[in-house]
């Protein structure tokens, strides 16, 4: 939470406000936001990164064609066993991998002088997913050793991501990880807000 998912929306969602010298003034959100842009051609979903919306954000990657995760870059290595798990629940959703969803983590708050550049955020989110991967697939094992559904050890199954006995890397899935640089501070060399609207139009059209 607070890694600037609705101040990005904010600025997709109102472009005029994008032109002003100061961003759009926005509280950590504990509610769903969605609204048509792009003259309509795209609805764009914010859901709140808490664990309560988990169904939620389940529900709406069913039907979505592009995600964007959005990470604090200033908080990432604090936060970054949670940032961690949440990215994998998003990679692992199986409308996801069915529709090779492109997905787009967006590296905010670069304006911040303690903020880490995407490639290191990248390495950081590999190596704990990697681990992740462990933790995972011996849940796995123990739910093949006494679950009698075959249904939900298939499902579990898909959760595992990347090349079994290789360390995971994003570029092993089966649906585009890209990492971008972002701040919502107008006039920022690093603003990324364009990038990310082009991103957004390009997943959208292939």
């Amino acid at each position: 939470m607070g890694s600037g998912k609705t101040s990005l929306w904010c600025h997709l969602r109102f472009p005029a406000t994008s032109a002003s010298s100061a961003a759009p003034r926005t509280q950590t959100s504990m509610a769903i936001n969605a609204a048509h842009m792009d003259e309509g051609r795209a609805y764009l979903v914010d859901v709140p990164g808490h664990q309560k919306f988990r169904f939620d954000r389940d529900t709406q990657l069913k039907a979505a064609r592009a995600v964007v995760f959005v990470v604090d870059s200033v908080q990432v290595a604090r936060d970054i066993r949670a940032t961690a798990e949440t990215l994998y629940d998003v990679l692992a959703n199986a409308s996801v991998q069915e529709n090779e969803c492109p997905v787009l983590v967006l590296c905010n708050k670069q304006d911040d002088a303690l903020a880490l550049p995407n490639v290191r955020v990248k390495e950081m989110l590999e190596e704990e997913i990697d681990g992740l991967r462990g933790s995972r697939q011996a849940g796995l094992d123990s739910l093949q050793d006494t679950a009698d559904d075959d249904a939900a050890v298939e499902e579990k199954a898909g959760d595992y991501l990347g090349i079994d006995g290789k360390k995971f890397v994003f570029e092993d899935l089966c649906h585009p990880v890209q990492f971008n640089e972002s701040s919502m501070v107008i006039g920022h060399d690093a603003g990324g807000l364009e990038q990310v609207e082009q991103w957004i139009s390009e997943s959208l059209h292939t």
